[in-house]
């Protein structure tokens, strides 16, 4: 009767895990194998199976943290399963279950593979090299804001200009005053932020050596 029950015990605690991690096996994939569209996470073998069938999980859990399992009648708790993870101990590991919640390592059916066009289109230049507003010269940082309108460090015009989503040119916000260090000038701006709550845009004025904010006088 005795035997009937520790059966029956183990039975169920093995149940129990396979039930815990069952939508965290991963299957066919070599250790450490690619498992979650999070690339933080890969797929640690388990002990028992032909390593062929392994958890998906954290790859940097704390090695002093983890206990070692199936040696010296040492066995995991239920929170925990049996993993190899050689880069922490030759010996089996105790590895902490939630280390593999989905939240942490999302399923590789989630992942979205992103084909992009092998063509583009110009949204702002492209009239030749000049001081037009339809034209740029050595544009090095932009912005983009919640309305699509595109902020260009037009660095050697030494201005900021706005170019308004589908716009055929663009209008200065900042500077085209010739390069100089007064402040309303610019001298090779390398990149901006834009402010949209207090209406200002921070500026790295890189020739002068400075970070300036303009103001929207129209707000």
């Amino acid at each position: 009767m005795a035997m009937i029950n520790i059966y029956c015990y183990v039975v169920f605690v093995i149940f129990s895990i396979t039930v815990q991690i069952e939508s965290q096996i991963c299957e066919k994939t070599p250790q450490y194998g690619e498992c979650s569209t999070n690339s933080a996470c890969g797929c640690f073998h388990m002990v028992g199976t032909n390593n062929d069938v392994g958890v998906c999980g954290f790859l940097w859990p704390t090695c002093y943290c983890l206990v070692p399992c199936n040696s010296s009648g040492k066995s995991c708790q239920s929170n925990t399963i049996c993993v190899r993870h050689p880069e922490c101990d030759g010996r089996p590991l105790c590895y902490p279950i939630e280390m593999t919640d989905e939240t942490m390592r999302p399923p590789m059916q989630n992942k979205i593979n992103l084909t992009w066009k092998q063509n583009s289109i110009t949204v702002a230049g492209e009239n030749g090299e000049g001081q037009g507003l339809n034209q740029l010269h050595g544009p090095v940082g932009i912005f983009i804001n919640g309305k699509k309108n595109i902020f260009i460090a037009d660095n050697y015009n030494h201005r900021i200009v706005e170019w308004k989503h589908n716009a055929r040119e663009g209008q200065i916000i900042a500077g085209g005053n010739r390069q100089g260090n007064r402040m309303d000038q610019l001298y090779l701006p390398s990149g901006m932020i834009v402010d949209q709550q207090i209406h200002s845009i921070i500026i790295a004025d890189r020739g002068n050596k400075r970070v300036i904010q303009w103001m929207n006088q129209n707000q």
